[in-house]
């Protein structure tokens, strides 16, 4: 059961960090790159990387990252996935599909997992195309946990899904 406490803690967190775009918009704040939100990875990205893998330039940056993650914070791969309650048919991919990038929900799980920081979590996160964004109240909701160092899956699963968003893991 969530605490009442903790509800109105990430409520007060969400309304100081969450930015409403549209209501902005309607009161007459111009943005550049119009109302759609950008792609998870941009066209730019995406012929960057066809570049990079017909060049033989590109590994994959965000296994790389993850592993020497995993190495840092002490841990395995078994133990990371099982912290992170994903299937272990995810980190095979990872270790044996060069082109595998698995999404920004199991991404999020495995920072989680492996107790990262912020900026652990958004280089985590970069090295695949993804962001924790402010217009996105669901990514604020996570962002709260991370910040206050509160890694327990279920509990945040638990709230996410309190506030009608999907949940991190399997």
């Amino acid at each position: 059961m969530i605490s009442a406490e903790l509800l109105k803690q990430v409520e007060d967190y969400v309304k100081a960090n969450y930015i409403d775009l549209e209501a902005l918009q309607k009161r007459g704040v111009k943005f550049s790159i119009g109302r759609t939100p950008p792609p998870e990875e941009s066209l730019i990205t995406q012929i960057i990387k066809s570049l990079k893998e017909k060049l033989g330039l590109l590994d994959n940056p965000f296994a790389e990252y993850l592993w020497k993650l995993i190495d840092k914070k002490g841990m395995t791969d078994v133990e990371t996935y099982k912290k992170a309650h994903l299937d272990r048919r995810i980190f095979s991919k990872l270790r044996n599909d060069k082109d595998y990038m698995p999404s920004k929900r199991t991404i999020l799980a495995i920072a989680i997992a492996l107790e990262c920081d912020f900026k652990e979590t958004n280089t985590l996160l970069d090295r695949a195309g993804y962001h924790l964004s402010t217009t996105i109240k669901e990514d604020i909701v996570i962002g709260y946990f991370i910040e206050n160092r509160i890694y327990d899956l279920f509990l945040i699963n638990e709230v996410l899904d309190h506030f009608g968003f999907k949940t991190l893991g399997d």
